[in-house]
């Protein structure tokens, strides 16, 4: 009886101390950029996807956090490939009942829009280079890589666009929260 009780205690404490090192903090109006921690452990893509991407941009995600603690109102810069687009929704859904249900934190969250900047590094699917702008290369390669890069610089200044969008129509103006930017990618090389 002692050895079933032994081993039940110890399944019980791995148990318990698996899930503390998994925990993430409860998201308050003191941490809210700690949402990146809840991107970044939830956002995955799949080998397949990586071997297709090939941009350097930054995309912009607006979301507002109801009362119960669930994203609202979510969107995405409206370049943002399909593939990267739902990853980065089920990584910032991952964060649904995190945040914090003090009544000072739920009127800070209620009165907010906030803006994650997401910079994107990704060259596995680049057919020449890394995107990065090397010496040894012939001219006709070099203005590939200038196309590259200015391609995805105005994607980057469209997102900005996007996130003035509401229902279709541009706003004059956005009151929001722009949260520190999370970096992502892979190049591959």
């Amino acid at each position: 009886m002692k050895k079933i009780i032994f081993i039940i205690s110890i399944f019980c404490l791995l148990t318990l101390s698996s899930k503390a090192q998994n925990k993430l903090a409860t998201l308050t109006s003191l941490n809210v950029s700690d949402i990146n921690n809840y991107i970044s452990a939830n956002y995955k893509l799949k080998e397949k996807a990586l071997d297709t991407l090939c941009l350097y941009t930054t995309v912009f995600m607006k979301f507002k956090v109801a009362a119960n603690g669930k994203i609202v109102e979510l969107a995405l810069s409206e370049k943002t490939p399909d593939v990267i687009k739902k990853g980065l929704e089920k990584a910032i859904e991952s964060s649904n009942g995190h945040w914090s249900n003090v009544d000072t934190d739920l009127e800070y969250f209620s009165k907010k829009t906030f803006i994650l900047p997401i910079v994107l590094f990704y060259g596995r699917g680049c057919e020449v280079g890394t995107g990065e702008l090397e010496i040894n290369i012939s001219e006709e390669r070099r203005a590939k890589e200038y196309r590259k890069l200015d391609n995805t610089a105005r994607n980057a200044n469209y997102a900005v666009m996007d996130i003035l969008k509401s229902n279709g129509k541009y706003l004059n103006m956005l009151e929001c929260v722009i949260l520190s930017p999370l970096t992502m990618g892979a190049s591959g090389y």
